[in-house]
């Protein structure tokens, strides 16, 4: 039952991720992830090795690279969901909105200081145009991702 928990709870917290994204962009005009990127990274690091990519945008595209973006970033999602849930069995997090948003706000670090360096952003985004404005997205987008997640269990504990 934990199982479908976990992959009901990533799943439904990654569609609001995206859905939220949708929205966004129509207020902002700032545009959703590019999930062909993150594709054509994990696409890279499987056949070559590549953990930290360079130029990842001018870099020929990949068959399925979008494809497979899109399943890393719900994979992704369902890991978060479990590492939560674990969380929650080691009573360091209870399932609801509060500790859903500490996650997430807590969580941002893996873009920070990962995903976005391999990419070849850099730490921070510091190789982006705008730097604060790429971290701030990701606080918003992982503060959301977490309270869906928090949100998302509390619906099971009912």
């Amino acid at each position: 039952m934990l199982v479908i928990q976990i992959l009901t709870v990533g799943v439904v917290a990654c569609a609001i991720f995206d859905l939220w994204q949708r929205v966004f962009q129509k207020m902002t005009a700032i545009p959703p992830s590019n999930w062909a990127m993150v594709g054509r990274w994990s696409l890279g690091l499987m056949t070559n090795g590549q953990l930290i990519a360079r130029d990842l945008e001018s870099q020929a595209q990949r068959k399925n690279e979008l494809s497979v973006g899109w399943l890393v970033h719900y994979s992704v999602a369902i890991g978060y969901a479990a590492v939560y849930a674990w969380l929650m069995h080691a009573t360091i997090l209870q399932a609801g909105l509060i500790d859903g948003l500490i996650f997430g706000v807590i969580s941002v670090v893996v873009p920070w200081f990962f995903f976005l360096p391999c990419l070849g952003k850099g730490m921070l985004a510091r190789l982006t145009p705008n730097p604060p404005l790429v971290c701030a997205l990701a606080l918003m987008m992982h503060s959301l991702f977490g309270a869906s997640i928090g949100l998302g269990f509390a619906v099971f504990a009912d």
